[in-house]
């Protein structure tokens, strides 16, 4: 698990150097709106974390392969472990869209979300060489929706998490969702392998 999170923030911080610039940019030009922007930016660092573990392709790393279980709940109490982890991983997902965007407030929505966002995954997975697996849909759908309630109870049991909706429109989260799979694929490869480097011989 401490590799993971080593990994994961190393790969945060390299997609840092491009989306903190990103973000100000829009924040001039769009959301006008500093509180706006950095919660703009948890869910990006999130989405980071999200992509990085997960292994989605990128442009110094494309790998055709059709690698496919199609039948649901196959595997998946021998590898419990990992069927856990996707679920935790999807989690903040679901807490996250209904605390920063109203329309998400609507559990079907969310659920869509997260539905989306893991096919997507999957699908590109075949990039990589990795398994794709209907089994990871359904725990990515479990995580999104174990967020959701976890978020809506916490909504109601501090009052003041109320404030803390960012927008009444949901369209941001297709831009900054689209932003940072962009910088995830074409930018950030090349400081995540040089810190790597860096980290590695440190």
């Amino acid at each position: 698990m401490w590799n993971r999170m080593v990994f994961a923030l190393l790969e945060i911080v390299a997609a840092a150097l491009f989306l903190i610039p990103a973000m100000a940019l829009l924040n001039q030009v769009r959301f006008h709106s500093v509180r706006k922007t950095l919660a703009y930016c948890v869910f990006c660092c999130y989405l980071v974390a999200v992509y990085s573990l997960v292994g989605l392709p990128c442009i110094t790393y494309i790998r055709f392969d059709i690698n496919a279980n199609l039948i649901p709940l196959l595997g998946m109490r021998q590898d419990l472990r990992n069927s856990i982890l996707n679920v935790l991983l999807f989690v903040p997902l679901g807490f996250l869209l209904p605390l920063f965007w109203e329309g998400y407030r609507n559990w079907k929505k969310t659920m869509l979300f997260g539905a989306s966002m893991s096919l997507t995954i999957e699908c590109m997975q075949m990039l990589t060489m990795r398994a794709t697996d209907v089994n990871d849909l359904i725990t990515n759908v479990l995580g999104t929706c174990l967020g959701y309630v976890l978020c809506y109870f916490v909504r109601k049991q501090i009052p003041k998490t109320e404030t803390i909706l960012i927008n009444r429109n949901d369209k941001d989260v297709f831009l900054i969702s689209g932003i940072t799979l962009v910088v995830m694929f074409f930018f950030q490869p090349f400081p995540a392998a040089y810190l790597w480097d860096v980290f590695l011989s440190g």
